[in-house]
Formats: structure tokens, sequence, C-alpha cells
């Protein structure tokens, strides 16, 4: 077991460096010791990460929020830690242009999305990871694509392999953010920003908006431009529950299907409704494939294994509670994504 103290709001801990060399890239500052990255990890815990995180939640750490891609949980939600001595003794790096700089968070996850705990996988077992990932308990507090932080960090010493290093990770119960739970309806985008805005006076929000019946597409789409621009670390708009906001602001490019990177369902809101179904043919020259799309029953829907992703095409008059009637009909397809086209 590693060696733990338990003290008010702080729980002290001793790892492992793994003799990376100064200036190797760093993606977990801290892993399990199962892990086979132990080569771009800067130390290893000694005990199971599911003990790590008992440890830290026994001291009164708050468990948050990992995130989640199939409840459309980009966020992490957790407290923020500080560790001493402080990382920047070990790392050297910072995030590049156009991503705001991070502070780490406890968000417990130590969980994959299939119910197998991490420790037990081949890879990453990571207890403190530099990217989003849903499995490590410890993140930065940002959104951060493994492709765009990935060589960031790097060691800023080489320590001996093996050499221990005792750390204090420290917290403010108060920074752990409120969840707050709204609802579109129509007539009320201006005041439920307004209430978002007040709200994160008092400090960071983990926010939850959900979409009335008889709020029109139009509407929808207003409103989620307005909470595209407030989404932020300090305003997290974040989780699912009929629709995600960002389901009504599609990429315009996305409806010239040359340009999307796989085809989606195609489902158009009419009378009856339509359901198309996009077969690629790869036999031909060159590096993109011929796109043959066909008009199939709901009733096949689950047979079409290729795509989890819906593009809805609706009239802009057209409510929530007609989206979710037709979405219905794919109930028991691998679909998990939703997106809008106002037409």
């Amino acid at each position: 077991m590693f060696l733990s103290a338990i003290l008010a709001a702080a729980y002290t801990f001793t790892a492992t460096a793994t003799g990376v060399a100064k200036g190797t890239p760093v993606e977990f500052l801290f892993a399990g010791k199962d892990t086979d990255r132990d080569y771009e990890s800067m130390f290893l815990i000694d005990g199971s990460i599911d003990d790590f995180c008992a440890g830290l939640e026994k001291a009164g750490l708050p468990r948050g929020k990992p995130i989640d891609a199939d409840d459309c949980r980009l966020w992490p939600v957790g407290c923020t830690l500080s560790f001493t001595p402080d990382l920047s003794v070990y790392v050297d790096g910072k995030m590049p242009d156009g991503l705001p700089p991070g502070v780490p968070v406890y968000t417990g996850g130590t969980r994959l999305t299939n119910g197998l705990c991490a420790a037990t996988q081949a890879m990453p077992a990571s207890v403190f990871s530099i990217y989003s990932l849903a499995q490590s308990p410890i993140v930065y507090n940002g959104i951060y694509n493994q492709g765009a932080v990935y060589g960031v960090f790097t060691a800023k010493e080489t320590l001996k392999k093996g050499e221990r290093v005792t750390f204090t990770v420290s917290w403010d119960a108060t920074t752990m953010p409120t969840h707050l739970r709204l609802e579109a309806k129509p007539g009320n985008g201006v005041e439920l920003v307004t209430t978002i805005r007040r709200a994160a006076e008092k400090g960071s929000l983990d926010v939850l908006v959900s979409f009335d019946g008889d709020l029109t597409v139009e509407e929808a789409t207003s409103v989620a431009n307005a909470l595209n621009l407030i989404d932020s670390p300090h305003i997290r708009i974040n989780g699912c529950d009929n629709f995600f906001y960002r389901s009504f602001s599609p990429l315009v490019k996305w409806r010239d299907r040359k340009e999307r990177l796989v085809q989606p369902f195609e489902l158009t809101i009419s009378n009856p409704d339509r359901l198309v179904f996009i077969d690629e043919d790869w036999s031909g020259e060159g590096v993109d494939p011929k796109l043959l799309p066909r008009e199939i029953p709901f009733s096949e829907a689950a047979k079409c294994t290729k795509t989890d992703t819906c593009f809805f095409y609706a009239a802009k008059e057209t409510t929530i509670s007609r989206l979710l009637q037709a979405k219905e009909k794919l109930a028991g397809s691998h679909v998990k994504n939703w997106y809008v086209f106002m037409q």
C-alpha cells in the first residue's frame, strides 16, 4: 500500500518516479502501478486507483463527475486541487494558444463506460491525465483533446527511476461547482441566460438545460446560440436530458455529405417522416467513397450499426415534442448523437 496520512482538507501520499528523461512528453502526471504507459507517466502510485480515491474521499474530498460522451457531459466537474510540492517542479509547459490554462480537479472517475475498472485494463490506468480522460480521477478542468495537448508538458528533469517523492494534495470544497437544472421554454431564453449569469457570480456552475416540448426548433436554436457564448470552465453547460443544447448548433458544412468524416442517418420531419441511410462504396478510384443514400424503414435502423449519429431536418416551426416523437422511432438503434438542421 502507498504511504498516506489523512489531514484536514489534505491528503499525503508517496509516489515513485518512472525515470522518464528530461524533455520527454508527459501525458500522465500520476498513473496506476498497472499502467502500460509508464514511458509517458511522471510518477506511479503504490496501490490501486480505487484505494487512492477512497483515501482522498475519506479525507473529505468531494467526488465530482467525470466526462461522459454517452451523456453529452463534456466538461469535467470537481473540486480544485493544489499539490505540494507544486507539479511545476517536475514538468514544464503550458496549454497551446487557443486553449485556456487549466487547474486540476477531482472527478473521481475510475471506471470505463463498460463498467470495468481502469486499473484492470491494459491502458492507461491514469490517476492524473493531462488530456480529458473519462477514467482519470484527476484531470484539468477544461476540454482538452489528446491530440491538441500531446507534448505540451515535458519532464523538467530526469528523476532517477524508483526515486520516491511525497506529495500533499489539498483542496477547498467551496470550489465545487453548483449544479443548476433549467428548462428552456417558449419566450424564456433571455431569462434563462440571465439566471445562469447571475448564479455564476457566486461561483462556478454545472448546468443541465432541457428543452420544453412546446419550444420550436427556431427558438431552441436561438437558446443554443446564446448558451454557446457562455459555455466555459466557469459556466459548464453539461449533460443531456431530452436534447443536448449543441444539437441545435451543428456545423453548417455538415449539410454537404462530402464534408462529413462519417455519414449519419438523415431523418426528415414530414408527413410521414423519412429516414435515409447512406452506404459508402469504396471500390472506385480516389480517396473518397461514392455515397449511396437510400430510404429505409425505421424498423431497419437497428441493423445499420456503422453510425451512432442522426441528423434531423425540420422546419423552424417544428416543436421539440415532434422531434421527440420522431426520435422515439429510432429507439433500439445505436444512435446516441442528435443534430437538428433547421429548414
